[in-house]
């Protein structure tokens, strides 16, 4: 059984039907993997949604939120605070990442799942995260 959180651009992906990302969730699904959906993933999609007053595209997407399993950045989340710090330290480096994307990365990495995710040209910088992009076969 795999864990898998999905990044912002997936969940649009799902509510748009995309037929390569749609035959990867149902796989996963299928095999019993655990699909996780972020706070901060919940806020972008969300936002997005109410702002372009797409209410259709919100309740699917509530809809799918409350069949997933959910994963949370709190105050009272260091661990996940810490790790982001370090990428953050570490994207220094070279070239940085949005802060919200190097939250879904850390959220991801502390609880031990495979980020999903389109951004390969984003979170490839982050060390150590695993990642796959549904869009190809």
């Amino acid at each position: 059984m795999a864990n898998y959180c999905l990044d912002t651009n997936v969940i649009s992906d799902i509510l748009r039907g995309h037929p390569d990302v749609i035959k990867h969730m149902n796989t996963a699904l299928d095999n019993d993997d655990n699909l996780f959906i972020s706070s901060i993933v919940y806020y972008e999609i969300v936002r997005g949604l109410e702002a372009a007053g797409k209410t259709r595209m919100l309740k699917d997407f509530k809809e799918f939120y409350d069949n997933a399993k959910h994963l949370y950045l709190d105050r009272d989340d260091l661990r996940t605070i810490e790790k982001a710090v370090d990428i953050y330290a570490q994207l220094r480096k070279g070239q940085n990442i949005e802060d919200n994307d190097i939250y879904i990365a850390a959220i991801s990495m502390v609880n031990d799942c495979t980020l999903v995710t389109s951004n390969v040209k984003h979170f490839s910088r982050v060390e150590g995260l695993n990642f796959v992009n549904w869009r190809v076969i």
